[in-house]
């Protein structure tokens, strides 16, 4: 058996002939059109929503907002006026494709290609406004904090319907930390609220291009488990120790892979 098809039949929460590896059985397949990020390459930089990033050592050299740099969305009332949304129906996405192709030689024969995109519902939120703001704005402002959620997944569904069609993956993987060391930053019944829903939107227009769904949610994410069966994803990552992995595993029942119940932080890292 290949490894890609080892691999994928993890991937879909089956019994593999060996345990896969993410590092060598899996390629990351970099998008340049998304916009989540500065260019390839730089260690800081605005991505596609105006927001000012850079390479955070403390993040494992993720992009975190530069903090000496201010907030994109000063008040979620305005941010019709003050959020810019990238504009991928003006991107030629089949030059996009041959550069990005050109520069990464995907082996697709023998490697599940994963397309990774960063900075999802929450994140891009907070992304824009800071951590405690966005949370906050949860609270005070529900009705302007769902318009831009609502714009935030409109526009990841607009990038998955053109990016899944010209560079089709095997699975998209969608960044949205919901949880900190010890639980959720939020109650559950706020995402469900909130989140779960266009997290089912996302969900469904990737399945539409016939691609399997994996949502990344770090931290102690145990009490999400049942809302992602609901969603339909087909795989969760990373699924840290700090959560009760083998609990989690009976309540999937198979029905839903896992990617990871290694200490990231600690060893990975």
């Amino acid at each position: 058996m290949k490894q890609k098809e080892n691999a994928l039949i993890a991937l879909k929460g089956g019994v593999p002939e060996s345990v896969p590896c993410w590092f060598s059985d899996y390629e990351l397949m970099f998008v340049s059109p998304m916009g989540e990020r500065p260019p390839l390459g730089e260690t800081e930089g605005y991505d596609a929503y105006g927001v000012h990033l850079s390479a955070s050592a403390s993040a494992g050299g993720a992009f975190t907002p530069t903090p000496t740099v201010p907030p994109v969305l000063t008040d979620i009332t305005q941010w019709k006026e003050q959020v810019h949304f990238p504009d991928y129906d003006s991107v030629d996405w089949e030059a996009a494709y041959q550069k990005d192709e050109a520069a990464f030689h995907w082996d697709r024969e023998n490697k599940v290609q994963d397309m990774f995109c960063a900075n999802g519902l929450f994140e891009r939120m907070h992304f824009l406004m800071g951590f405690e703001d966005a949370l906050c704005a949860l609270y005070e402002e529900p009705e302007a904090a769902e318009e831009l959620i609502t714009a935030i997944a409109d526009t990841k569904i607009k990038f998955i319907r053109h990016a899944l069609k010209i560079y089709k993956p095997d699975v998209f993987t969608f960044l949205d930390d919901y949880a900190h060391q010890s639980g959720l930053f939020m109650s559950l019944d706020m995402f469900r609220e909130f989140f779960k829903p266009h997290l089912k939107r996302i969900r469904d227009a990737v399945k539409e291009e016939g691609v399997l769904f994996k949502i990344h949610c770090c931290g102690n994410m145990e009490a999400l488990t049942q809302e992602y069966i609901d969603i339909g994803v087909d795989a969760i990552d990373p699924v840290q120790p700090m959560n009760d992995v083998v609990a989690m595993k009976k309540l999937l029942g198979g029905k839903i892979g896992i990617v990871g119940g290694l200490d990231v932080q600690n060893v990975i890292d």
